[in-house]
């Protein structure tokens, strides 16, 4: 039994390094995508592509909007660097009264403001989906009270998530990733057991998945509360901050949640604009996104969630040179995954759609439309997966302000470009339109992001690694994608890719050959990050300079 624990505590409460983390995290990351996915596929084939679906992904931009809001702008900006700092600085009871003040105050607001939407929804649902109400919609349940009844099932998700939210903030500053890892597992793993289980149980069917979306919010309060409690936290009923400590955090946090805030506003023009449009465009447009996401949380987010304790240490110091290192290791690391995983999706994404989403209800024309949208979707895929470490790095030298004021510029040209891309008659782009518009601001938001964080803390790259790195890749990249483009047509000709099995053949064939030849590239062109990658299968050997 002793061992037991003792192995128990390596994997799970283990301090980890920074190569450690990131490890830890995509291989999490993974699991959740493959699990997300899954949960997609279930949601396609029994539903399709159509106004229920539609519905159900539509109501999710209001709870989601509580949360990201609320809850992870103070969490991601505020919470951690300060509760890092405390740490260094403060006896123990100061730092718990603090972590329990914060909890506290983020689960009062949540629950204020999710009882106020619970009351106002139904005047909120028309102004979300006014397309909708412009059009005769056949179905068997009333569109109206249907999305009413989602969104208030699904307003119990911010509350749990707003103490989920600082349990995993609590874990992060304490760099214990592995329970803060499982939290989109859990997550997700309830959405699929409400579709087996419960998805014949209500009518419409539709309430299923918003049921284990609810579910699945508790759950990562739970998976996340013993890891917790072993760093010494206690929960305790007191919202009590040190004098000037409440001014501080709303000057941290009000930046930061108006940058959040431009990006889903975004997201509520986008499901406006989509609303007019054919049934079943809002679920193309989600059923991209799913795709288009996994590399960049898979790898993006992984690496600069495990830096940002580091870069805020760095920063708390002042020693800049440390940070820089820190910024540059974590950079290259992000574009060796994301320069390759761009040409991957660009060359594969026929296949990738036929596998994940090629079931049941889920007809040619939604393969088609959501095929189209993954294509522009991918344009912005290396900004994207950039974008969380350029956010991290501002939010470590506590700067929320700059942030926000980049979203507002691309909050405006998402909303220009989505407005009118759709529509242009000579292009035909449709809900992949939506997608091009994402990709021209996410390119847009990471330039800006880079200049102007250049302008605080100096030149990003001075040893010129990160240029001399990503030539290499893109290089590599290349020739990858052509190995993996002609070798579709070698597995085309020895398997039947009409079945699920010849198309899985096909698609993980060419993924290898792929993957071969940018490998023994990267190792030929001596680039540094091969080696993180053959070095860093065991957990915990080595870490950022």
């Amino acid at each position: 039994m002793t061992r037991v624990k003792k192995f128990l505590y390596l994997i799970w409460d283990k301090k980890l390094t920074v190569s450690a983390a990131a490890i830890i995290l995509a291989v999490t990351g993974l699991v959740s995508n493959i699990l997300g996915l899954f949960r997609e596929r279930l949601i396609a084939g029994h539903f399709g592509a159509g106004h229920e679906t539609d519905i159900f992904y539509a109501s999710f931009r209001i709870p989601d909007l509580i949360f990201n809001l609320l809850i992870l702008g103070a969490v991601s900006s505020v919470f951690i660097p300060i509760f890092i700092e405390k740490m260094t600085k403060e006896k123990k009871e100061d730092v718990q009264k603090f972590a329990n003040s914060f909890l506290n105050f983020m689960l009062l607001g949540a629950v204020v403001f999710c009882v106020v939407v619970f009351v106002l929804a139904p005047k909120l649902v028309p102004l979300l989906l006014p397309g909708f109400f412009n059009q005769k919609i056949e179905t068997s349940f009333n569109v109206y009270s249907t999305t009413v009844n989602m969104i208030r099932i699904m307003l119990l998700s911010p509350i749990f998530f707003a103490i989920s939210g600082i349990l995993s903030g609590i874990l992060n500053s304490h760099k214990r990733f592995v329970a803060y890892s499982l939290v989109p597992i859990v997550y997700n793993i309830s959405i699929i057991l409400s579709m087996i289980f419960l998805v014949d149980k209500f009518h419409p069917s539709i309430y299923a998945p918003a049921i284990g979306a609810a579910a699945g919010a508790f759950m990562t309060v739970l998976v996340q509360l013993p890891s917790t409690l072993r760093t010494g936290y206690r929960w305790k009923p007191i919202i009590d901050f040190k004098k000037g400590e409440i001014a501080r955090i709303f000057k941290m946090m009000v930046p930061r949640t108006l940058t959040i805030g431009t990006s889903q506003i975004n997201l509520v023009v986008d499901t406006i604009v989509l609303s007019f449009l054919a049934a079943g465009s809002i679920s193309e447009l989600n059923y991209a996104n799913n795709i288009q996401t996994v590399p960049t949380v898979i790898f993006g987010i992984a690496i600069a969630t495990a830096i940002f304790p580091a870069l805020s240490e760095s920063y708390a110091k002042k020693d800049m040179d440390e940070f820089m290192s820190r910024f540059s290791w974590s950079a290259r690391r992000i574009l060796f995954f994301m320069i390759p995983a761009t040409i991957g999706v660009i060359v594969l994404r026929a296949q990738i759609i036929r596998l994940v989403f090629g079931t049941g209800n889920f007809d040619w024309e939604a393969t088609y439309w959501t095929t189209k949208t993954l294509l522009f979707f991918s344009f912005g895929l290396i900004a994207q997966g950039m974008i969380p470490l350029l956010y991290k790095a501002f939010f470590a030298i506590q700067d929320t302000k700059t942030p926000f004021y980049i979203g507002v510029i691309v909050m405006i040209v998402n909303a220009i470009l989505s407005i009118t891309l759709p529509f242009v008659p000579l292009w035909g782009l449709g809900v992949a339109g939506v997608a091009l518009a994402f990709s021209i601001a996410g390119i847009v938001n990471v330039i800006l992001l880079a200049v102007f964080l250049h302008e605080k803390i100096g030149i990003l790259d001075p040893d010129h690694k990160i240029f001399e790195s990503t030539t290499r890749l893109v290089i590599a990249s290349i020739a990858m994608g052509l190995v993996v483009h002609y070798s579709l047509y070698l597995f085309d000709a020895v398997t039947s890719t009409e079945k699920v099995t010849g198309l899985f053949l096909q698609t993980t064939g060419a993924v290898a050959l792929g993957g071969i030849c940018y490998f023994f590239l990267a190792w030929l062109f001596k680039c540094e990050e091969i080696k993180f990658v053959l070095e860093k299968m065991r957990i915990g050997k080595g870490s950022a300079k």
